[in-house]
């Protein structure tokens, strides 16, 4: 498991919580490690704010957390957007005022938060003063602004030495902009009025670089690059720096149509043939001969791990299991007085055993399916994958939790039965899924793992193992698990890249699978009775999953390995 990954992961999810708890938004998640609010991505423009998880200064991220929540909390985005200027300076410059104005906003019954802004904001602007930002006059000119701004609107000293550092380019600033500075300052509660003093501010930056750039005879190429070291998303400005004249607000609109397709997708999902989809068991497509010699070769690769199974049981119990009552403690020195016992107050009165206790234990009311890619390309994990799939089905029921292992592929490579009907048919345009699906039961949820043993080894049969169609293995899982009894319903997804069906992806517009799957495990995470997070071999799966982490089969599994993977049990539930 990479460390750097799983620390990324809880710092994300911390970070994620702390919006929630202060905006009271409750769809504010990681995905792809880019922030997400009301399934849209939330960009932030304000160079200040750049989430930066690698350096572990999470009282930094308290600050960029704090920010956060409280743009959801003071700021219309719908009447945000029909403002924003559509030159890239002057975006950037309207959304930093927009953002310093909700930090301003910052109740003082609060203090904590208004120290985490403070110390976030300082933080940056000491870095970018010693950085090459402050080289050339575009770059200057905008942080004096950053500055000016965020000292005007927070009543807050600007330290001497940047304070030095500024003085010559806020001593040029025009009288328009001093008197924005001064307006502004009295409407920050009142949004469209602040904005009228926002975007005065931010077209007098505009003129004032035009300005600089026409009489030095300069082109944008400092600019360009000043807008590179600044913008917090990178690639909102992408385009424009590159030649086209895109703005912020076609970056959000373009993020939105994109999850109005990942979404679309799912009731435009067809499959040209389902005729020959079957779901089998292990004990159908192999002999049991063959799979008592299999179980034999995945005993000798477990033997070489070095993984506690008994330990990570009591681990997973502990953290998806809940408590409850499980009847009385008797003869008890304290709790409830137990009128049974009243007698020895006479016979005994040394004796003060007279109470009873109730007991609480942890129960595993949990179910979990792990849904395995048997796609070509995890053949060459599938001896790892398949010991790490046995050892957690085994901690899992030794937790009292329920345990389903299901794979899926195609019975064909490169379409197979179906393709030809398609050909036949004379290919008609976008046809849909062109190639039958096989879903594999290695496990089913009532048959105790010392019974399936021997189907579970069916895993390292890596010739049955062809093409992948991960979303529709999904809404499968999700089908089987949801008559589950169980109260707590969770779907594991362990995969090793995207889908891929190689005739589906000739025939169909691009990326069709990809965004099938994305629309099918949205469909599952907005349920509230199924949970679903996903492993990825070696891969970051964040794209498609929201509760995601990736594991690495280079070296043997240990039970760290598996205490992670608890840990993502719990934030499902």
């Amino acid at each position: 498991m990479e460390r750097q990954e799983v620390l990324q992961q809880k710092l994300e999810n911390w970070c994620a919580a702390t919006v929630r708890a202060i905006s009271n938004q409750p769809s504010v998640y990681f995905r792809g490690h880019h922030l997400v609010v009301q399934d849209s991505p939330f960009l932030l423009q304000a160079p200040y704010l750049h989430l930066d998880f690698s350096t572990h200064r999470t009282h930094q991220l308290r600050g960029v957390a704090d920010s956060i929540a409280l743009r959801l909390v003071y700021s219309d985005l719908t009447e945000h957007i029909t403002r924003v200027p559509n030159q890239p300076i002057e975006q950037l410059v309207f959304e930093l005022l927009e953002q310093l104005r909700c930090e301003a906003l910052a109740p003082s019954s609060l203090p904590g938060i208004q120290s985490n802004l403070r110390n976030r904001f300082l933080f940056w602007a000491h870095q970018a003063a010693a950085s090459s930002l402050v080289e050339n006059n575009i770059g200057m000119l905008l942080f004096t602004i950053n500055v000016v701004c965020w000292s005007r609107l927070h009543s807050q000293t600007i330290p001497e030495q940047i304070e030095d550092l500024i003085e010559g380019t806020r001593w040029g600033f025009s009288e328009e902009l001093k008197r924005h500075f001064y307006e502004f300052k009295k409407n920050i509660g009142d949004q469209s009025v602040f904005a009228k003093h926002a975007l005065g501010i931010a077209h007098e930056v505009g003129r004032m670089i035009d300005q600089a750039n026409d009489a030095n005879g300069d082109d944008d190429s400092q600019l360009k690059d000043t807008i590179r070291s600044l913008a917090n998303n990178k690639q909102l400005n992408m385009r424009w720096l590159d030649g086209d004249d895109s703005s912020i607000v076609l970056s959000v609109a373009a993020s939105q149509v994109d999850d109005l397709d990942n979404e679309s997708a799912a009731y435009e999902y067809k499959i040209f043939n389902s005729a020959y989809d079957k779901v089998v068991f292990t004990t159908d497509v192999i002999r049991a001969a063959q799979l008592k010699k299999l179980r034999a070769q995945l005993d000798k690769r477990i033997r070489l791990q070095s993984v506690n199974t008994h330990r990570v049981a009591r681990h997973l119990k502990q953290l998806v299991s809940n408590p409850q009552r499980g009847g009385w403690r008797f003869d008890q020195e304290e709790g409830h007085l137990d009128s049974a016992r009243l007698t020895k107050l006479v016979t005994s009165p040394n004796d003060h055993r007279l109470f009873r206790r109730e007991k609480n234990t942890l129960a595993s009311d949990c179910v979990v399916s792990i849904v395995i890619d048997n796609s070509g390309s995890m053949t060459h994990h599938n001896e790892k994958v398949a010991a790490l799939i046995d050892t957690l089905a085994k901690s899992l029921e030794l937790a009292d939790i329920k345990t389903e292992l299901l794979g899926f592929t195609t019975t064909d490579w490169n379409g197979g039965k179906v393709l030809k009907e398609w050909a036949i048919a004379g290919k008609p345009e976008n046809p849909g899924r062109l190639n039958s699906i096989c879903h594999t039961v290695y496990k089913a949820a009532e048959t105790p793992w010392r019974r399936a043993r021997s189907s579970i080894a069916g895993l390292l049969r890596s010739d049955l193992f062809r093409e992948g169609i991960d979303g529709e293995a999904l809404l499968w899982a999700a089908e089987r698990i949801q008559i589950r009894p169980e109260h707590n319903k969770i779907i594991i997804m362990l995969s090793d890249g995207s889908p891929m069906d190689t005739a589906t992806h000739a025939a169909n517009s691009d990326r069709y699978l990809d965004k099938h799957l994305a629309a099918a495990a949205a469909s599952i995470e907005r349920r509230p009775d199924i949970k679903l997070c996903a492993l990825g071999v070696g891969l970051d799966l964040t794209a498609y999953y929201r509760e995601s982490m990736s594991i690495s089969l280079s070296d043997e599994l240990v039970t760290k390995d598996f205490f992670a993977i608890a840990e993502l049990l719990s934030r499902a539930v």
